[in-house]
């Protein structure tokens, strides 16, 4: 898939998830982060939630369509004349990765199911005589495509028809818009003509391509990123700088005074999404501080989610989000826009 920067980064992010975090009562809250692409057709939606199940070590993939609420929970059978439980989706996917492709095609019944699951990550089950709790410590990553044309002046509860208890558990909603650009449409097609040409002609591309490379710079394979992607989860456990702090602060207060039209996006548990987001980034980049680089990184991410209060993008369209030359260059540029933006909110 070309380009979209954006959504490849958000779904490193939702893999690598934060850090878990326990009170002195036994509270929890949660370190997994939730992901939702909202897409019109044809955006690579089901390609993203199929590569992501491949870098998990423990993935589940269901279809919203054929999923009722004893399906992804969990469901009592009759077996020898005594009742047993057996896991849906959510429950086998614990520690893992649960993704669920045409979220609208579920009934509103079964959505409501797996509201605990992804908040308290547990599912109380009382069914046939068997009463308990299971855990499911699973990331959900979802997608869905809009009710008819996206209306961007709408919020997008309306435009998804999913509820706003809902979007809120979601700490990353990407909108993927197809707003037909004839400079993106023609870099994609000769990006997607290029791979059905002889195979000839890609070992002569590979090989100009690695030439041109510097020394030591190689392409990762998928059993390396996943390696990579388990390892930081179990090596780091980022702690919070008084810079990122700050900006994280500053602009949860910013979206509140401005979240009148996206009310079930700015809650409090959006706070908690930046504070995971940041965590993710900087096991990302290898560290076990979060500093001010990961605020923005987490930033960014937050506001592609954005429909309406976007700083950086009018639109909030993380379709056309390229790859930049120079990476560190435009995070200084995104950082100085975001700060000028959060002024007197930052401490």
């Amino acid at each position: 898939i070309f380009g979209l920067f954006t959504v490849k980064l958000a779904v490193a992010l939702t893999l690598i998830g934060g850090v878990q975090h326990v009170d002195p009562s036994g509270t929890k809250v949660r370190g997994e982060p939730h992901m939702l692409l909202v897409g019109d057709p044809g955006t690579g939606k089901s390609q993203f939630l199929k590569f992501a199940a491949k870098l998990s070590n423990r993935s589940v993939i269901t279809t919203g369509l054929g999923s009722t609420s004893a399906g992804l929970t969990v469901t009592a059978v009759k077996d020898g004349g005594e009742w047993m439980l057996e896991a849906g989706a959510l429950v086998l996917a614990d520690g893992g990765l649960c993704c669920i492709d045409e979220f609208d095609s579920m009934r509103e019944h079964d959505r409501t199911t797996i509201h605990e699951a992804m908040e308290q990550q547990t599912i109380s089950v009382a069914k046939a005589g068997l009463v308990t709790t299971l855990s499911t410590r699973t990331t959900v990553f979802g997608a869905t495509n809009p009710k008819g044309q996206y209306d961007s002046n709408e919020s997008l509860s309306v435009n998804t028809t999913l509820s706003g208890p809902l979007l809120s558990r979601f700490d990353i909603v990407l909108v993927l818009l197809d707003k037909k650009n004839p400079k993106l449409d023609g870099i994609i097609s000769s990006h997607i003509l290029a791979q059905s040409t002889k195979a000839e002609e890609n070992k002569a591309s590979d090989a100009a391509v690695k030439s041109t490379q510097p020394l030591g710079i190689k392409e990762w394979t998928l059993p390396c990123l996943r390696r990579y992607i388990h390892y930081v989860k179990q090596r780091f456990k980022p702690v919070l700088t008084k810079e990122a702090e700050s900006v994280i602060s500053g602009y949860y207060q910013l979206q509140r005074r401005d979240g009148t039209h996206n009310a079930a996006r700015t809650t409090v548990r959006m706070l908690e999404s930046l504070i995971r987001l940041a965590q993710a980034h900087a096991r990302l980049m290898f560290r076990n501080e979060v500093t001010r680089l990961d605020a923005i990184a987490a930033i960014l991410c937050i506001e592609s989610s954005m429909t309406t209060s976007a700083i950086i993008d009018g639109d909030g369209n993380a379709l056309n989000s390229n790859f930049q030359e120079n990476p560190d260059q435009e995070y200084i540029k995104e950082e100085q826009k975001i700060r000028d933006k959060l002024g007197d909110y930052l401490y």
